[in-house]
């Protein structure tokens, strides 16, 4: 999808997105998780930054995918550190969807509860704040989940650039 932008490899300009949004969403949801008014005012936003980091580390590893293909083409070794780079890019992706889908539920399970009022959200269902706090907690943990997984990835990356220079 995306070989090139300017001119220049795409996947080095992509990485950046994921590497940013995706940490930035994760100390958003445990600023919210500790300050649950403040969902109000940033839930969507912070659901939109996720969302937005999430494309980024798709775009990202599809541009990577197309740039380890040039590399191969010209004849380039693909070293093993570049090929766990690829693979724990990919598990970037998933933590990163699984961070997403977990914040967007939150926001919205927060929304209907404002918007319907306790007593109708307690005949659907029997414990809300129950259900908001294990929300928080499993956003929490996936946002940390997405970030050490993108730092990670994004080390390997690195260290797979550095180490072709030697």
């Amino acid at each position: 999808m995306f070989d090139t932008l300017g001119g220049l490899p795409a996947h080095p300009l992509l990485v950046h997105i994921p590497v940013v949004l995706i940490p930035l969403a994760a100390l958003g949801a445990l600023a919210i998780a500790v300050r649950p008014r403040w969902m109000r005012s940033f839930g969507w936003l912070l659901a939109g930054v996720a969302g937005v980091g999430l494309l980024g580390a798709i775009f990202a590893a599809q541009s990577g995918e197309a740039y380890k293909e040039t590399l191969e083409a010209t004849g380039q070794t693909i070293t093993s550190t570049l090929e766990d780079h690829a693979e724990m890019g990919d598990a970037a992706q998933g933590f990163a969807a699984v961070f997403f889908a977990l914040l967007a539920v939150w926001v919205l399970f927060a929304w209907w509860r404002r918007r319907s009022g306790e007593e109708k959200v307690t005949a659907v269902v029997k414990q809300p704040k129950v259900i908001a706090i294990i929300l928080s907690v499993l956003v929490v943990v996936s946002g940390i989940a997405a970030t050490a997984s993108v730092t990670v990835t994004g080390h390997s990356g690195a260290k797979s650039v550095w180490e072709s220079k030697k």
